[in-house]
């Protein structure tokens, strides 16, 4: 598991910073209008953009909402979990997903160079 942010609680949002190799932005979790029960219960924004939803956590993983970042750039979604914290600094984690055995393809990761 590996923390890719940082948000915190702002009114009935929460507003935080995802930050990899490829990627530094400032994000806003914005409540969003449900129109069917099984809709998202926020949308993540970049300034003015939807770059992907959230939904409440319904189990006992200890997170508050599973997410799903998107971007054209990328093959697929990305889900991470916001998670629960003490301190009011609620980290964002991503777990990467195992491979699926009967997927064709090299699942082995380049080596690094020296």
């Amino acid at each position: 598991m590996s923390v890719i942010g940082h948000f915190r609680r702002e009114g009935d949002g929460f507003v935080g910073r995802v930050a990899t190799l490829a990627l530094d932005a400032a994000l806003k979790l914005v409540p969003a209008t449900r129109g069917n029960a099984r809709g998202p219960d926020y949308l993540v924004m970049l300034g003015e953009n939807e770059v992907g939803a959230a939904w409440r956590a319904s189990d006992a993983s200890g997170a508050l909402l599973n997410v799903k970042l998107d971007d054209p750039a990328w093959s697929e979604p990305v889900n991470v979990r916001l998670m629960a914290a003490e301190d009011g600094a609620l980290p964002l984690t991503w777990i990467r997903r195992a491979e699926d055995k009967d997927k064709p393809g090299d699942k082995a990761a380049p080596p690094l160079p020296d």
